[in-house]
């Protein structure tokens, strides 16, 4: 049967996981291979950190950008070839009479793979979409997003990060693929990677206690922003869950090169995350008692024992990826 991009669909619930992985792993089940989602997600690095987006005005959003930067990366170890938009610079971005040669060429590329039933992935506000049908009016494209009210939401604009994928053979094995994202994943949890306007190495705890501290958490929303935390919190929870489920199945591959002692360490440090952050994932806890300054304390108190846990267990990370 012939391929139809209406058929791609992004798996997984819509508070908890990574848009961007998300829309990988639904690639690579378009092109009928059978990865899963945390393997996707592990290998891209979104699991050992929160993504920091600093230029974020919304709480809600924070983490839905900044972890595509291993594309290229996810394209050796999974098989596909990537071909991406040009840069665009932030104070033209609402202009279409800026766009540059280079990008209207992009853009007839995008075009013509969409036709082809290629893959087009998109960063589309607020989270990552697959274009799944053409309209020479950008702002009408046909979206595969995730499910739920984010997916909803989503919207394309040209000056968005768009990928071109075409299938194609992995060139790392999977032990090298593990072994690169586990490299890289303690750069992730450390902070030693960075890229601007973004922060890793667990800073958006940091911020999430500071705005714990305010009147309204997040300014965008104001007395509603209550849900902005459980979304926040949620999408940790996604995160540290997937990195347990990665460094196990990283413990099976390398076996003892992995010392044990230190892989149940980071996985016990970020089990803690997971099983902490499950509290104030839940909006309607989070909501019905957001006014009570004992339930605020309890919760930094809750953070600060996430940030603990998570520099812990970074600093764990770094060394034991040292021997492989």
């Amino acid at each position: 049967m012939a391929k139809n991009l209406k058929d791609i669909k992004i798996e997984g619930s819509e508070a908890m996981i990574d848009s961007f992985a998300a829309c990988i792993a639904a690639a690579i089940s378009y092109w009928g291979r059978g990865y899963e989602y945390e393997y996707v997600a592990g290998l891209s690095g979104a699991v050992f950190s929160p993504a920091y987006w600093t230029k974020e005005d919304c709480a809600a959003w924070w983490m839905e950008f900044g972890n595509d930067r291993r594309i290229k990366f996810l394209g050796k170890a999974l098989g596909f070839h990537v071909r991406e938009s040009p840069a665009v610079l932030h104070d033209k971005m609402q202009d279409e009479s800026e766009m540059s040669l280079d990008m209207k060429r992009f853009w007839q590329r995008v075009k013509e793979a969409v036709e082809e039933n290629k893959v087009v992935i998109m960063g589309t506000w607020p989270c990552w979409s697959i274009v799944n049908e053409w309209n020479d009016d950008v702002t009408k494209l046909g979206l595969a997003t995730v499910d739920g009210p984010v997916g909803e939401l989503c919207k394309p604009y040209w000056f968005k990060k768009v990928y071109i994928l075409t299938e194609g053979p992995a060139t790392f094995t999977r032990k090298e693929a593990i072994r690169g994202a586990l490299r890289m994943g303690a750069d992730i949890a450390d902070g030693t990677y960075t890229q601007p306007d973004f922060k890793y190495g667990g800073k958006l705890y940091d911020e999430i206690i500071v705005g714990l501290e305010k009147k309204n958490f997040c300014e965008s929303c104001g007395e509603k922003s209550c849900s902005c935390v459980a979304r926040t919190m949620s999408r940790i929870h996604g995160a540290a869950s997937g990195a347990v489920d990665f460094l196990e199945m990283a413990g099976i591959f390398f076996g003892p090169e992995l010392p044990k002692p230190a892989l149940e360490s980071v996985m016990g440090s970020y089990g803690k995350i997971a099983e902490t952050s499950k509290t104030y994932a839940d909006s309607e806890v989070v909501c019905d008692n957001w006014a009570d300054n004992g339930f605020r304390s309890a919760f930094k108190e809750s953070l600060m024992a996430i940030q603990t846990a998570h520099h812990e267990g970074a600093r764990i990370f770094r060394r034991m990826v040292e021997g492989i």
